[in-house]
This record gives structure tokens, sequence and C-alpha cells, in this order.
């Protein structure tokens, strides 16, 4: 009788685990895995090292550029070119992030779930400082860094108008709100 129970939950443990695994999104290979800044790069690690509404995916783009979904336990390592960005991460609704970046800097941001009405919504959490770097790198570790594929680019591409209306609707929220509670990753940030 204890079989008949345990292949059921088993069953339905598997399913909900591959839910949370984006199809959009390629696992990188150790030592093929971005571990500091390009030549005249900016390294921003984004991070989901919460289960918090594990099987909903969380894209995130640098303006209009799609830059990964990030589900729960992976990351992204993104290159950018240094100066101002402004990141936008996409669930339920979208919400913003500003990064000021230096070439040959690393930052890091959290993409936090929280509540929505029909599933999660994501922020982008910068970190000014908030958790050490021993930190970072455990859920560095502790999480798969992942990177776009041939799907996630269709996909984006497939939902561009989507997309563009959640921007359109939410950014202008987010620019409405006093500077103290916009998040912003600063450049004395980037280690």
């Amino acid at each position: 009788m204890k079989r008949t129970v345990r292949l059921p939950l088993l069953a339905v443990a598997i399913l909900l685990l591959s839910a949370c695994a984006s199809t959009q999104m390629t696992e990188v290979v150790a030592g093929q895995q971005a571990t500091g800044p390009a030549p005249g790069k900016a390294l921003v690690y984004l991070i989901r090292p919460s289960m918090l509404g594990g099987a909903i995916q969380s894209t995130v783009f640098d303006g209009d550029q799609y830059i990964g979904t990030v589900s729960a336990d992976t990351h992204v390592a993104y290159q950018a070119e240094p100066g101002t960005h402004m990141f936008m991460v996409i669930g339920e609704s979208a919400d913003f992030m500003q990064a000021d970046l230096l070439a040959d800097k690393t930052y890091s941001a959290i993409v936090a779930p929280r509540f929505g009405v029909w599933k999660a919504r994501f922020s982008l959490n910068p970190n000014n400082g908030e958790f050490t770097d021993a930190k970072i790198q455990e859920w560095l570790k502790s999480t798969r860094q992942v990177t776009v594929n041939e799907e996630g680019l269709r996909w984006a591409q497939q939902h561009a108008d989507s997309i563009q209306q959640k921007k359109a609707e939410y950014l202008p929220k987010w620019q409405a709100k006093p500077d103290a509670e916009k998040q912003i990753l600063r450049a004395e940030s980037g280690r």
C-alpha cells in the first residue's frame, strides 16, 4: 500500500520540479560559466534563490532586450555595456530597476517573487551592500547559471506586443515613485 501512495507523490514532485525549469533557457556547463566581466563590460548577476512562486517564470529585460527567464534556483550572468540601464522583470505585472554600471565591475540583484492576484509578481532587488559577498557567492553556487536559447528568443519575439503593453502600463507607475522607493543598482556597488 505504501508503494501505491509513493508513486503518485513522486510523479507530482517530478511534475512540479519540471514546471520550475524554463525551456527558454539552457544550463551553462561547469567551466563555461561567467565568473567575471568580459573586458570593457559590466557583469550583472540576476539571481532567484527562492522556491517561492517556483512554478511561475520571471522574464528579465534590459530595456527592450530579452536577457533571460529566471526560474527558481537559477541565475543569469548578463554581460552589459557600461552606463545607465533600465532592467524590467515580468510575471503577472512588470517591475523595474535602474542600474548605473561601470566597466570591469560585477553587480548582483535578486529576482524576488511576491504574491499577485492570479500568479506571482516579481521585483528586482539591487544589491547595494545589503548582502555580503559571501552570501552572493553562496547563492551563485546553490543556483544553476542559465543562458537564453533559440526557444527563448522565439518566445520573446512572439510575445513582444504583450511585453510592450506591460512596460507601457507599469513603467510610468515606477517612474512616479519617490526616488527613495525606486530600485536603483548604484555604480559604486560593483565589485
